[in-house]
Protein backbone atom coordinates (compact mmCIF):
# COMPACT_ATOMS: atom_id res chain seq x y z
CA UNK A 1 0.00 0.00 0.00
CA UNK A 2 1.33 3.42 -0.92
CA UNK A 3 0.08 6.56 0.82
CA UNK A 4 0.16 10.03 -0.67
CA UNK A 5 -0.73 12.97 1.55
CA UNK A 6 -1.14 16.47 0.10
CA UNK A 7 -2.10 19.77 1.65
CA UNK A 8 -2.20 23.36 0.47
CA UNK A 9 0.22 25.73 2.18
CA UNK A 10 1.50 29.27 1.64
CA UNK A 11 5.13 30.35 1.26
CA UNK A 12 6.86 33.74 1.07
CA UNK A 13 8.87 34.42 -2.10
CA UNK A 14 11.28 37.35 -2.56
CA UNK A 15 11.95 38.71 -6.06
CA UNK A 16 10.61 35.45 -7.54
CA UNK A 17 14.06 33.97 -6.82
CA UNK A 18 14.31 33.33 -3.09
CA UNK A 19 12.07 31.53 -0.60
CA UNK A 20 11.64 32.20 3.13
CA UNK A 21 13.30 29.40 5.09
CA UNK A 22 14.29 28.53 8.63
CA UNK A 23 13.09 27.35 12.01
CA UNK A 24 12.75 28.88 15.45
CA UNK A 25 13.23 32.47 14.34
CA UNK A 26 16.48 31.74 12.49
CA UNK A 27 14.99 32.84 9.20
CA UNK A 28 16.66 33.62 5.90
CA UNK A 29 15.85 33.77 2.22
CA UNK A 30 17.45 31.04 0.11
CA UNK A 31 17.62 30.72 -3.65
CA UNK A 32 14.79 28.44 -4.73
CA UNK A 33 17.21 26.25 -6.70
CA UNK A 34 19.45 25.99 -3.62
CA UNK A 35 16.97 24.99 -0.91
CA UNK A 36 18.12 21.37 -0.62
CA UNK A 37 17.20 20.01 2.83
CA UNK A 38 16.58 23.45 4.33
CA UNK A 39 13.26 23.81 6.16
CA UNK A 40 10.93 26.03 4.15
CA UNK A 41 8.67 28.20 6.30
CA UNK A 42 5.08 27.36 5.35
CA UNK A 43 1.77 28.72 6.56
CA UNK A 44 -1.78 27.41 6.45
CA UNK A 45 -3.26 30.57 4.89
CA UNK A 46 -2.20 33.68 3.03
CA UNK A 47 -3.19 35.82 6.01
CA UNK A 48 -1.01 33.74 8.35
CA UNK A 49 1.89 33.95 5.87
CA UNK A 50 1.64 37.74 5.74
CA UNK A 51 1.31 38.10 9.52
CA UNK A 52 4.11 35.64 10.23
CA UNK A 53 6.44 37.32 7.76
CA UNK A 54 5.69 40.78 9.17
CA UNK A 55 6.55 39.53 12.67
CA UNK A 56 9.69 37.66 11.59
CA UNK A 57 11.53 39.92 9.15
CA UNK A 58 12.95 43.33 10.03
CA UNK A 59 11.93 45.23 6.86
CA UNK A 60 9.01 43.05 5.78
CA UNK A 61 6.55 45.89 5.19
CA UNK A 62 9.07 47.73 2.98
CA UNK A 63 9.56 44.62 0.85
CA UNK A 64 5.80 44.07 0.56
CA UNK A 65 5.16 47.73 -0.32
CA UNK A 66 7.88 47.61 -2.98
CA UNK A 67 6.21 44.60 -4.59
CA UNK A 68 9.26 42.42 -4.00
CA UNK A 69 7.45 39.85 -1.83
CA UNK A 70 4.69 37.52 -2.94
CA UNK A 71 2.65 35.05 -0.92
CA UNK A 72 2.31 31.92 -3.01
CA UNK A 73 0.03 28.92 -2.54
CA UNK A 74 1.81 25.59 -3.01
CA UNK A 75 1.01 21.92 -2.57
CA UNK A 76 3.04 20.22 0.14
CA UNK A 77 3.26 16.48 -0.45
CA UNK A 78 4.30 13.42 1.52
CA UNK A 79 4.55 10.12 -0.28
CA UNK A 80 5.30 7.01 1.72
CA UNK A 81 4.80 3.30 1.86
CA UNK A 82 3.00 1.37 4.55
CA UNK A 83 6.40 0.24 5.85
CA UNK A 84 7.52 3.85 6.23
CA UNK A 85 4.51 4.71 8.36
CA UNK A 86 4.98 1.60 10.51
CA UNK A 87 8.61 2.63 11.04
CA UNK A 88 7.46 6.16 11.90
CA UNK A 89 5.15 4.75 14.61
CA UNK A 90 7.92 2.50 15.93
CA UNK A 91 6.26 -0.69 14.73
CA UNK A 92 8.20 -3.61 13.31
CA UNK A 93 7.84 -4.17 9.56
Amino acid sequence: MKLHIQRYRWVVVLDRERIFCGLSQSYLFKAIDDVGNTAIKTYSSEKMARTGFLRSWYNAQELIDAGRVEFVEVIESLVGTQEFFKWLKGEKT
